[in-house]
């Protein structure tokens, strides 16, 4: 497109720059000085001629992956969103349920639409039993696009921070974007029904915005605050990494290590912890 942008602008030069007018050669001469000061806007006006039809592809391409996931019987997928901490904890969770089962992630920082599109039609098989899908919000409803093509099962919110406000403009805005995915986990249960079980909504309990906004009672909290689901305690730091113990919703207490240190390593690994457990891996 921009090539026959160019080239119609060219042809408009030639034309006026073959009459030797001196009207002409300078009429040529202003079309050839608007075309290099405005290059930039021709690109853009380009981009706009293109956008109607990269949308229509990109639409096509998000059907195909929408029949994948429809076709995939018995796949659970799980969101994970948040304003930070959400790759970590895809990676931990990833770990974690792999241990027993065949599990798909989307990889690095293929939270987009458009990335998760890809990972579902180049990466999915259908032995896969789990999807792990990280989820990026940078604009109100941007979480929402996302869930209306994978419709997860479960979802875990991370945390609710301060950031990219300089397109959410406010804290309400990030607020309820993040919300959408443990929105959507509500609404796919309520529209299944009792009969195909309970889909589950994780969130980091020690989260002060999180906690604050919690509108939903049956959250399953994590973290080293009191009254947190799965609870952390008995935190130790050395030259190794870091012990900490988790207390389960049933009482059960067990101990883990890892080579990280810093709090927000552990609360990560706990939502990681919580999640697998409810998915049945042994603690």
């Amino acid at each position: 497109v921009l090539f026959v942008l160019v080239a119609v602008i060219a042809a408009v030069c030639v034309t006026f720059g073959a009459d030797w007018s001196a009207g002409k050669r300078a009429l040529a001469a202003f079309f050839v000085a608007a075309y290099i000061g405005f290059l930039p806007l021709v690109v853009a006006l380009a981009n706009l001629i293109n956008k109607p039809i990269e949308n229509r592809i990109n639409q096509w391409f998000i059907d195909d992956a929408k029949r994948i996931l429809k076709e995939h019987q018995g796949l659970r997928i799980i969101g994970v969103t948040g304003s930070y901490g959400k790759t970590s904890v895809k990676y931990y969770l990833t770990t974690l349920l792999s241990e027993k089962y065949r599990v798909l992630m989307t990889p690095e920082s293929y939270n987009t639409p458009m990335g998760i599109v890809r990972t579902i039609r180049e990466k999915m098989v259908p032995t896969h039993e789990i999807f792990v899908c990280e989820m990026g919000a940078r604009h109100l409803h941007d979480i929402k696009e996302i869930t209306d093509i994978v419709h997860p099962d479960e979802g875990i919110l991370t945390s609710i921070g301060y950031q990219h406000l300089e397109t959410f403009h406010s804290l309400e805005n990030i607020v309820s974007t993040k919300y959408e995915l443990l929105d959507a986990v509500d609404e796919k249960e309520k529209a299944e029904g009792a009969q195909k079980g309970k889909h589950l909504k994780f969130a980091n309990g020690d989260n002060e915005i999180i906690m604050a906004n919690m509108k939903y009672k049956d959250a399953i909290t994590y973290g080293v605050s009191e009254g947190c689901d799965y609870r952390v305690s008995d935190i130790s730091v050395t030259g190794a990494g870091t012990t900490f113990n988790v207390t389960t919703p049933e009482g059960e207490i067990s101990e883990f290590s890892t080579r990280l240190v810093g709090r927000h390593n552990v609360e990560n690994i706990a939502g990681a912890i919580a999640v697998a457990a409810s998915f049945g891996v042994p603690m």
